[in-house]
């Protein structure tokens, strides 16, 4: 019948659109690979056009952006972590990290946690984050082990910003580098934050054993 003619119709469509757009999506995130710059070290500074071709994105809508970004860095091998945020997110956390650019973040492992200080540089939009052991005996040849940069180079035209984590694999996992940027967006871009804030403005008040307890 018409009726059910329609509707094998509809299914078809329904599959090769689905096809299509994962094809399409394909394609994309392998343009995005070749166009990723060769080197990678964390602490680093670095523009997005660096790490993707920007006008592969700047074509998609922000929904696109977002899932083609994220998947992306699901599937590289490499030690790093992605994530789009809102447009309002982005700025709070930028504008806080300013306010407040110091702060330490556990990484934990079986045997107990050992501390990464991270330190915030406005011009380059980037947290740089080194062993506080290391950090506590020379602070200027403490090396970054892991970086979190902000770019903002889609906030005006698609309202979203792109997050980025990149570890030293010697030092940290793909998974506790995707778990930085969590960490990143839970104390700078939401109320958690005052623990930042008192670490930074009125530090004999910050409990880090509370911290440590309350921190995922």
């Amino acid at each position: 019948s018409s009726v059910m003619l329609a509707r094998c119709s509809i299914h078809s469509l329904r599959h090769y659109w689905n096809d299509l757009r994962c094809c399409r999506h394909g394609v994309l995130r392998k343009q995005m690979v070749r166009a990723l710059s060769i080197s990678m070290i964390p602490g680093v500074p670095r523009k997005l056009e660096d790490v993707v071709k920007l006008e592969l994105l700047q074509a998609e809508e922000p929904t696109q952006v977002s899932a083609i970004w994220e998947q992306y860095h699901a599937d590289n091998h490499a030690t790093v972590a992605g994530i789009a945020v809102q447009a309002d997110e982005h700025r709070l956390i930028a504008e806080r990290a300013q306010e407040s650019p110091i702060f330490i973040f556990p990484v934990r492992r079986e045997a107990g946690h050992f501390m990464l200080l991270s330190q915030y540089d406005v011009r380059t939009a980037m947290f740089a984050m080194a062993y506080l052991d290391d950090y506590r005996r020379n602070p200027a040849l403490a090396p970054p082990w892991l970086s979190v940069l902000l770019f903002d180079d889609l906030v005006d035209s698609k309202q979203l910003a792109l997050l980025r984590a990149e570890a030293v694999p010697e030092r940290l996992t793909k998974a506790e580098a995707k778990h930085m940027l969590l960490l990143v967006r839970r104390y700078y871009g939401t109320d958690a934050y005052d623990r930042v804030w008192t670490f930074n403005h009125a530090e004999r008040h910050f409990n880090v054993d509370a911290y440590l307890e309350s921190c995922p």
